[in-house]
C-alpha cells in the first residue's frame, strides 16, 4: 500500500505540467523534415517539477527509504530518409541536441555542470570544411620547459605541415559524383567498365558471353543500374519517423536509513528464494514432459 501511495503522488505531480509523448512511424520525407525543423532546439536542462517525494531506492546491497527531487527529462529523435536527422535529450545537469542536413552539413551543441560546478558550454559544425568547435572548456597547459634541439625541429616540421593541411582544407571539396550518382572520374560504372573492356583488342565473344551472365546475376541494366529480383524484397520509398516524450528522474536529496529491518528483509528474501526454486522445479517438469529447451515459455 506505501509503495502504491508513493506512485499515485508521483502520477499527480507528472499531471501538473504537459507532458508530452509523439510516436510517428512511416512519415513522408517532407513530413519528417517539418517536424524536426519545428522542433525546439533550445538548451534548457530538465526542471524540477517537486521536491523532497519519498521513494524507495536501493543503495549498495540495501533498500533505503529517500526523499527525492523529482526532473521532468525529455529526448527527442527524428530522421527524414534522406540522411537528415535530429536527436536531443535534456536531463537534470545535461542538455544536447544535434542534427545533419541532407546536404551533409551538421551542428550541435550541449551544455553540461562540471565536478566543479561551472557549466561548460559546447557548439561544434561540419559544413564540408571539417570539424569545427568552441566551448568554454578550462585550458589546462603543461608547464613550460626547454625543448632540445631535436624536439624543436620536430615541432617545426609538425606545424609547418598542419598550417598546409588546414589551408588545404580550408577550401570547398567538390562532390566526386555527377548526377547520376557515379563518380565523375576514377572509378566507372558498370556500364562504363563494359564499354571500356569492348573496345579492347583483348575482348573476346567468349568474354563478352561471360560479362552477360554476370550482368544478369548482378541484376543490373543497360544503365548500370540496379534492378531487384522477383525474390527480393523492395524496400519501397524512403520513409521518415520522429518520437519525443518526457519522463521523469529522480534525485535523491536525503537517505532516511534501511527502509526495511535486517528480520524482515531476511524473510522476504527467503520467500523469494522458495519462489525461485519452485519456478525453476516447474521449468524443469514441464521440459521433461514437453521435451522444450532450456528457455522461457512465453504464451
Amino acid at each position: 500500500m506505501k509503495y502504491f501511495s508513493i506512485l499515485i503522488c508521483i502520477l499527480q505531480l507528472l499531471q501538473k505540467y504537459n507532458t508530452e509523448e509523439i510516436r510517428l512511424v512511416d512519415l513522408e520525407p517532407n513530413d519528417a523534415q517539418n517536424l524536426i525543423d519545428k522542433q525546439d532546439q533550445t538548451l534548457n536542462y530538465a526542471p524540477k517539477i517537486d521536491s523532497d517525494v519519498p521513494a524507495v531506492r536501493y543503495l549498495g546491497q540495501e533498500s533505503h527509504n529517500v526523499l527525492e527531487d523529482i526532473y521532468l527529462a525529455k529526448q527527442y529523435h527524428g530522421q527524414d530518409g534522406l540522411g537528415g536527422y535530429l536527436y536531443g535529450y535534456q536531463v537534470p545537469d545535461i542538455a544536447k541536441n544535434e542534427q545533419k542536413k541532407p546536404s551533409g552539413d551538421l551542428k550541435g551543441s550541449y551544455n553540461y555542470v562540471n565536478g566543479a560546478g561551472q557549466e561548460i558550454k559546447v557548439e561544434y559544425w561540419d559544413n564540408g570544411n571539417g570539424f569545427h568547435q568552441v566551448d568554454n572548456v578550462p585550458q589546462i597547459l603543461p608547464a613550460q620547459v626547454d625543448d632540445s634541439p631535436e624536439v624543436k625541429i620536430a615541432k617545426e616540421a609538425f606545424l609547418k605541415r598542419w598550417h598546409e593541411e588546414a589551408e588545404r582544407n580550408s577550401h570547398p571539396v567538390k562532390s566526386p559524383y555527377n548526377e547520376d550518382g557515379q563518380y565523375a572520374s576514377g572509378p566507372l560504372s558498370i556500364k562504363s567498365q563494359r564499354e571500356d573492356k569492348t573496345q579492347s583488342p583483348q575482348f573476346s565473344q567468349e568474354s563478352t558471353n561471360q560479362h552477360k551472365v554476370e550482368n544478369s546475376a548482378h541484376a543490373y541494366d543497360n544503365e548500370g543500374k540496379y534492378v531487384p529480383q522477383d525474390n527480393e524484397e523492395s524496400t519501397g520509398p524512403p520513409l521518415g519517423f520522429f518520437y519525443a516524450f518526457d519522463y521523469p528522474v529522480g534525485i535523491i536529496t536525503q537517505d532516511r536509513g534501511r527502509a526495511l529491518s535486517a528480520e524482515k528483509g531476511a524473510e522476504l528474501r527467503g520467500v523469494y528464494e522458495r519462489n525461485k526454486q519452485r519456478f525453476e522445479r516447474q521449468l524443469q517438469e514441464r521440459k521433461a514432459v514437453e521435451g522444450s529447451s532450456n528457455q522461457y515459455l512465453v504464451h
